[in-house]
């Protein structure tokens, strides 16, 4: 065990310590980053020249360090100073927060007096109000010992909970130096992918592994992390995914090697708020909800007996059920077992959204974390998200005679007649795109932002107010750091409906701290090729390594198949239409059984389900539809059985083209039409002009690379197994070319040309 075992933040020893009450999220303004820091800086400079900001202090007490920063400190005055921004009436404050705070502060001085040998000190605890700079100190003067005694208790709370882990990690590392492999041997090319991301982790390295379908890429990426944590010190695994079934997947992953190996593994899965709420219809407060109702004075004894927990996964019921015992809200116990875990399991955007969760933890707790990114082809369109925002003009109207905001709304207003200026005309429904956010409408929302937070920091209960408050507030986020990374879009389909958008194009710039904060990370998918392609779209070091594994698959178990007679392009595609539909039902009435079409989009799905039914009414046509939940999905899939004869037709790229398991005759045979290039629009042309000038690949990064990723995933869905067989068939005449052959699979038989 190294001495950073024993290390504790005196911000993290109060929050564990210090903590009472209940969870209370009902809206209270609260200062951005910026304007915190800010505002820090602006007291500290009017502090006299015999104070010093952000003193460092640790002191260790029962053999636990405690660490941190005071906000200023002035030795020739016996002053220590803890400086807290706000927005609104302090009277708001809840009673937990401001215990919260003098915890903070007196902790600071308990050390400051041991160090300086003092007998007592003066403390300041000063509010700055943000919007109006206004000033707010409590003052009080302490004694050295009663400081002491204060910290050692809650040292005293603390260090039993720290033993406790102490004692568990280490049981946790003994097991993991001694972890087996729960099967007899490899798969085929398993053990080089395990040897890859060990060897990753222990040299602290990024790492890119196109790992193919059947490959084992779950186990062979787990069991060498898990094998590698004890040797580099890595305190958390963070296993993230890009689809909810994947985290089921790890988490089965787990099992295994846990039930084998006997490993006393803390797991936690970390869903989406809906995912996890049991009390949907109640606010998250103690007032309205009883799960919320003094959470914190419960929490202690729920985490003890979660923690004991070490044979059996925390994923969603598992919380559920440890949360029901002490009636406590589970999403929120997820969050806070999540600081305790040895594996956290989570969607990729609990560690990469702009205000992660995950991420914070790291940051604050001084995590030594690895991670595995699993489906990392989808992450350049999920990350594309995470860091793009939406504004309707229509969400900007509100009855003024409520409020006093008619002079702020007007000036949103205003700005919303200018950014739409050019846009009155018959051509208005398409989009413009422009370099630079509208200056006038931004400088409106900061100042309705003011004006709302002011208001709702004496009525917070207005939930229509504050969700025009968190629209504006995170499209004012994304402006301030806007740059070439980015691309403003606007439009006005109608009259008074103006749209506007921040749309990102390459997250790299966002997604390069975080990767450096981990010791290490893999990003894992049976597709990832050309690497060059992920490796600057995600922001990965330029020394980042690189594998492929061989498919674990046989040449005699594919057949493959290529019309070049068909061109599918877009200005082509009404031709395409009929010769498509004679195509799939020859291939159907050849070899009866269950087969899978994929169209580029679902009018030209429709257009070909029309002919077929045209023309041959006997077969049955199973058609993907628009908007399908979750139990349409499953009926979609369960339709395809052993002994079912369909014609499955889909959208390439969506539901049913990635994550799709049909074993054995429940699938024989695979159609992609197209090279599944997105749209040549005003929006991927300006892309393509942005990757020609950063990569100069505009072409291949905007249009080719993410269309032929969506063919080889849907073609990926017919072998499964090593037991499979079937036949592709790929319909358009560019398949043919070396360009693009060279991104298929390198294990694919030579196609048949037809």
């Amino acid at each position: 065990m190294t001495k950073r075992a024993n290390r504790i933040s005196i911000r993290s020893l109060c929050e564990f310590a210090a903590r009472t009450g209940d969870i209370d999220l009902r809206y209270t303004p609260a200062p951005t980053a910026a304007e915190g820091i800010e505002g820090h800086q602006r007291l500290q400079r009017k502090r006299p020249a015999s104070y010093t900001p952000e003193y460092p202090l640790e002191i260790e007490i029962d053999e636990l360090l405690l660490r941190g920063r005071a906000d200023g400190v002035d030795l020739s005055k016996r002053l220590v100073e803890e400086i807290k921004t706000h927005r609104g009436d302090l009277e708001r404050q809840s009673a937990g927060q401001r215990a919260l705070h003098w915890a903070q502060l007196r902790s600071y001085a308990a050390i400051l007096c041991q160090q300086q040998e003092w007998e007592s000190i003066n403390l300041r605890l000063t509010y700055l109000e943000v919007a109006k700079d206004e000033v707010t100190e409590l003052n009080e003067t302490a004694q050295a010992q009663e400081l002491l005694t204060e910290l050692e208790l809650l040292v005293a709370h603390y260090i039993q909970w720290h033993k406790l882990r102490l004692a568990a990690r280490k049981e946790r590392d003994t097991a993991l130096e001694q972890l087996s492999f729960p099967y007899s041997e490899f798969r085929k090319g398993q053990r080089d992918l395990a040897e890859s991301v060990f060897k990753a982790v222990r040299t602290e390295r990024q790492l890119l592994l196109e790992a193919p379908t059947g490959s084992g890429k779950t186990l062979g990426t787990l069991f060498p992390a898990l094998r590698a944590m004890v040797s580099s010190d890595i305190d958390r695994l963070l296993y993230l995914t890009t689809r909810n079934t994947a985290r089921a997947i790890g988490l089965e992953g787990i099992e295994q090697l846990r039930d084998v190996n006997a490993v006393p593994l803390r797991v936690v899965e970390l869903s989406s708020k809906e995912a996890g709420c049991i009390e949907p219809d109640k606010l998250c407060q103690g007032e309205s909800c009883p799960l919320a109702k003094g959470f914190f004075d419960k929490l202690p004894d729920a985490r003890e007996a979660a923690f004991a927990l070490s044979d059996t996964n925390l994923d969603v019921e598992g919380l559920r059920a440890v949360a029901a015992q002490h009636q406590i809200c589970p999403y929120f116990f997820g969050q806070e077992m999540a600081r305790w875990a040895d594996v956290v399991v989570a969607d990729i955007n609990q560690y990469l959204a702009p205000t992660a969760l995950l991420s914070a933890y790291l940051q604050q707790d001084e995590w030594r974390a690895i991670a595995l990114v699993d489906e990392s082809h989808n992450l350049v369109s999920r990350c594309r998200d995470l860091y793009s925002v939406e504004l309707q003009q229509s969400q900007f109207r509100f009855d003024t005679k409520r409020v006093k905001l008619k002079k702020a709304l007007d000036g949103v207003q205003r700005g919303w007649q200018e950014a739409c200026k050019g846009l009155d005309m018959a051509s208005s429904k398409e989009p413009v795109f422009d370099e630079v956010p509208p200056e006038k409408l931004e400088y409106a929302l900061q100042s309705l932002c003011t004006e709302i937070s002011e208001l709702l920091a004496e009525q917070p209960d207005q939930l229509e107010l504050q969700q025009m408050l968190f629209s504006a507030s995170a499209y004012l986020k994304l402006a301030e750091v806007f740059g070439d990374h980015s691309v403003v879009r606007r439009a006005k389909p109608r009259r008074g409906a103006g749209e506007l958008a921040i749309l990102n194009l390459d997250p790299s710039i966002f997604l390069a701290p975080r990767w450096a904060d981990l010791h290490s990370v893999t990003l894992f998918s049976a597709t990832l090729k050309p690497f060059d392609y992920y490796q600057q779209l995600l922001g990965l070091d330029t020394e980042c390594a690189q594998g492929s594994l061989p498919s674990p698959f046989l040449q005699e178990q594919l057949r493959v198949k290529l019309c070049s007679r068909i061109d599918t392009r877009y200005q082509v595609r009404n031709r395409s239409v009929a010769p498509i539909a004679e195509l799939l039902i020859e291939q159907f009435e050849t070899r009866p059984g269950n087969h899978l079409f994929f169209a580029s989009s679902f009018s030209y799905l429709q257009q070909i389900a029309e002919a077929v039914a045209l023309r041959s009414p006997n077969i049955a046509l199973h058609l993907q539809t628009s908007g399908m939940r979750q139990p349409e999905r499953q009926a979609y899939l369960d339709a395809f059985t052993e002994d079912s004869q369909l014609l499955g037709m889909a959208v390439l790229g969506g539901l049913f083209a990635e994550g799709v398991d049909l074993a054995g005759d429940r699938l024989i045979g695979v159609t992609v039409a197209t090279l599944g290039l997105p749209p040549f629009d005003s929006l991927h042309q300006l892309m393509r002009q942005r990757f020609d000038e950063r990569f100069g690949q505009g072409y291949e990064y905007t249009y080719l690379y993410p269309g032929m990723q969506k063919v080889v995933q849907a073609a990926g869905r017919l072998i499964r197994t090593q037991q499979d067989a079937g036949e592709l068939l790929l319909i358009d005449p560019r398949f043919s070319r070396p360009e693009i052959r060279s991104l298929l699979p390198g294990w694919w038989p030579e196609p048949q040309l037809i």
